[in-house]
C-alpha cells in the first residue's frame, strides 16, 4: 500500500487492477442503496444454494469446492441466519477488519453449513469506513482495493464468494464494488425511496470503473411480492417496467431484471432467521428430512407464536430460492464468458 500515493502514475495502479480482476470472476456482490431490501436474505440464500450444489458434486464423486460468505455489514444479521451469532466464533467482526485494514491474519469460520464457509461480520465494521477514509488520505484509490487484494489471494480456495456490504457508507461501498465482479440487487419493496436506492448503486457502479472496469450488475431480484397461481401479480409487473426504465435512462440493459421472484413469506422469513437456517434448510427440516451429526432427524421448526412450520410451504419458499440462483449463476458464467472474450 505504502508505494501507492497521489504522486503514483496512473498506470501503476492499473497494473495492479489488471493483476487482479481475473482472480475475482468468482465474486458476487449482493448491495443496496438503502436498508431493508433483503440484502443480506439475498446473501445468506444465495451462498447457501451455492454451497449445496457444492455438496451435491461432492456426493456424486466430482470435484467441490467450498463456497465463502463474507459480511461487511456492522448489524452483523448474517450471524442469526447462519446460526453462529454469540458462540466462540463470533468475534464481532474485528479479525476480518484486522485483515483487510491491517495485514492480519485473514479468518474464516469453516463449515457453518455443508460447504459453506463464512468471515463474521459485526460491530467492528462500523470502523471500515473511517479506516478506509483515513487510509484513502495518503494513498488515494489504493486502499478500495484492500478487499480484492485480500480475495485475489484465496479465491481458487473457492466455487464461489458471495460479499454482502451495506448501504450506509459509500467507502464501505466502494470496498466491496471494487472486490467484486457480479452484483446481485435485491429489491422488496415498490416505493420511491427504493428507485432512489437503485440509482445510487448504479450511480456507484459508474464511479468505481477505474479500478473496477469489469463490474457490472448481473441480476437485478424480487423479494416478498405475493404469486398467485405461481405467477407475479399487477404490482410487480408495474414496478419491473418502473425498473427496466430507469436502467434504460443509465444506459444499462433492461434484462438485467428478473423474470421469476421469491413469494410473499414473511413468517417464513423469520422462522429461518430465528431458527437459523436459509430457506433451504428450514425446508428440509419442515419435512424431518434434515439430519443432525448423530443420524438423527432435526426437530421441526416453528414459528415465533411455537406453531410448526408447513411443510409445504417451506418446500415452495426452497424452491423460489433454487429458481433465483440459478438464474443468477446463469448471468454470472455468460458475463465471465464475456469478460474472457474480451481480454483474449
Amino acid at each position: 500500500m505504502s508505494q501507492f500515493t497521489a504522486m503514483t502514475a496512473p498506470d501503476r495502479l492499473q497494473e495492479l487492477v489488471g493483476q487482479l480482476r481475473p482472480r475475482l470472476r468468482n465474486v458476487i456482490g449482493v448491495t443496496i442503496g438503502k436498508g431493508g431490501e433483503g440484502k443480506t436474505t439475498t446473501g445468506v440464500n444465495l451462498g447457501y444454494m451455492l454451497a449445496q450444489e457444492q455438496a451435491h458434486l461432492a456426493d456424486q464423486g466430482h470435484e467441490a469446492k467450498p463456497v465463502l460468505y463474507i459480511e461487511l455489514d456492522s448489524n452483523g444479521n448474517g450471524r442469526l441466519d447462519l446460526k453462529i451469532l454469540g458462540g466462540k466464533y463470533d468475534d464481532d467482526g474485528y479479525g476480518f477488519v484486522g485483515a483487510v485494514t491491517e495485514d492480519k491474519a485473514f479468518t474464516v469460520v469453516k463449515n457453518v453449513k455443508p460447504y459453506l464457509d463464512m468471515t463474521v461480520g459485526g460491530a467492528a465494521n462500523a470502523g471500515l469506513a473511517a479506516e478506509i477514509s483515513r487510509l484513502a488520505g495518503k494513498h488515494v484509490q489504493a486502499p478500495y482495493l484492500m478487499l480484492a487484494m485480500l480475495l485475489a489471494q484465496i479465491s481458487h480456495h473457492y466455487a464461489w464468494i458471495i460479499v454482502d456490504f451495506s448501504p450506509g457508507d459509500v467507502s464501505v461501498q466502494r470496498l466491496g464494488l471494487a472486490a467484486v465482479t457480479h452484483l446481485v440487487t435485491p429489491v422488496k419493496n415498490s416505493d420511491d425511496a427504493m428507485l432512489g436506492g437503485l440509482q445510487t448503486v448504479a450511480n456507484l457502479v459508474a464511479d468505481v470503473r477505474l479500478i473496477n472496469p469489469e463490474l457490472g450488475i448481473a441480476a437485478i431480484g424480487f423479494l416478498g411480492f405475493k404469486k398467485v397461481a405461481g405467477e407475479a401479480t399487477g404490482e410487480l409487473d408495474i414496478l419491473r417496467v418502473k425498473i427496466e426504465l430507469l436502467l434504460e435512462e443509465a444506459e444499462l440493459d433492461p434484462s438485467l431484471v428478473m423474470r421469476d421472484h421469491i413469494r410473499d413469506s414473511r413468517g417464513l422469513a423469520t422462522a429461518c432467521r430465528n431458527n437459523g437456517m436459509p430457506a433451504r434448510e428450514l425446508a428440509l427440516a419442515a419435512n424431518e428430512m434434515l439430519m443432525d451429526e448423530k443420524g438423527n432427524a432435526v426437530p421441526r421448526p416453528r414459528y415465533t407464536n411455537s406453531r410448526l412450520v408447513e411443510p409445504d410451504k417451506a418446500l415452495d419458499l426452497a424452491e423460489d430460492w433454487a429458481t433465483f440462483t440459478s438464474d443468477v449463476i446463469k448471468r454470472v458464467i455468460d458475463r465471465n464468458t464475456e469478460l474472457e472474450g474480451a481480454v483474449a
